[in-house]
């Protein structure tokens, strides 16, 4: 899962997406609906980034964050909340201006102390 993210923070959203699949396959029951959900975020971000497709992505990160939110504020040491509002407010950029997307993409950030 680490690498994974590490993968997607470095703009490599295939083989991000490769991983968090191998992932998903020997997770819990109840991580599958919140790796689908980075699964779809890594989908979306490689059609833009790699394919220059527009048509689609936003809808395809909406439906990730429906996937996404029953997990938030921090779910697997991740920060939900912070992601969400990160991709919905860049997917709203990309679709009043499709340019807007190149602007900075979305990361995936970690949780930084374990009290919260």
């Amino acid at each position: 899962m680490r690498e994974g993210i590490r993968l997607f923070n470095a703009g490599c959203y295939f083989e991000s997406h490769e991983l968090f699949e191998d992932f998903y396959g020997s997770a819990p029951e109840e991580h599958r609906p919140f790796v689908e959900g980075l699964i779809q975020l890594a989908v979306a971000l490689r059609l833009f980034a790699d394919f220059g497709e527009t048509k689609g992505v936003a809808r395809l990160i909406y439906q990730a964050i429906i996937r996404l939110e029953n997990y938030q504020p921090t779910y697997l040491k991740i920060r939900v909340r912070e992601l969400i509002q990160a991709m919905e407010a860049w997917a709203k950029r990309l679709e009043a201006d499709s340019r807007a997307g190149n602007e900075t993409v979305p990361k995936i950030r970690l949780r930084r102390f374990l009290f919260f």
